[in-house]
């Protein structure tokens, strides 16, 4: 590993980042999913916040917001999302989860929850134990707050 010029914390971090993203690409390495990795997490961020405007789906994804109206296009043309009119303003739309959306992400989901399960089986119990106990603090990082 690359010597880091930071605080013992930042060695940490920097440990964490590395795992956690090579653990994320293994997962979807490994998935049988065609979607990229900016369409399933639309696709999560719809699902967990409900319907909304693509500018609002920008905002959670931290992109700019003509990439996410790419991606909103690509999983509607897949029948993934659709619109209906924000009842608010007429004049724009909404995005939401379609039934087969929901079909979609919930198979996703459970695909990768299986590999990584197998992952898991192959660590010791004490192993195990100790990610179950990081679980809280991994979530906190996880969110904006």
């Amino acid at each position: 590993m690359t010597t880091l010029d930071v605080p013992q914390t930042g060695l940490a971090a920097a440990r964490l980042r590395l795992a956690l993203t090579r653990l994320a690409r293994t997962l979807r390495r490994e998935s049988q999913s065609k979607l990229t990795a900016s369409q399933v997490s639309a696709l999560a961020t719809v699902e967990e916040f409900g319907a909304m405007r693509i500018s609002t789906l920008a905002t959670h994804e931290a992109m700019d917001p003509s990439v996410a109206t790419r991606v909103v296009a690509g999983l509607e043309t897949l029948g993934l999302f659709e619109r209906t009119s924000d009842p608010e303003d007429r004049r724009a739309s909404l995005v939401n989860l379609s039934e087969v959306g929901q079909r979609e992400l919930a198979a996703l989901w459970n695909q990768r929850t299986l590999e990584l399960d197998a992952r898991l089986e192959r660590l010791s119990s004490k192993e195990r134990d100790s990610l179950e106990a990081a679980l809280p603090a991994l979530e906190k990082l996880s969110r904006d707050e």
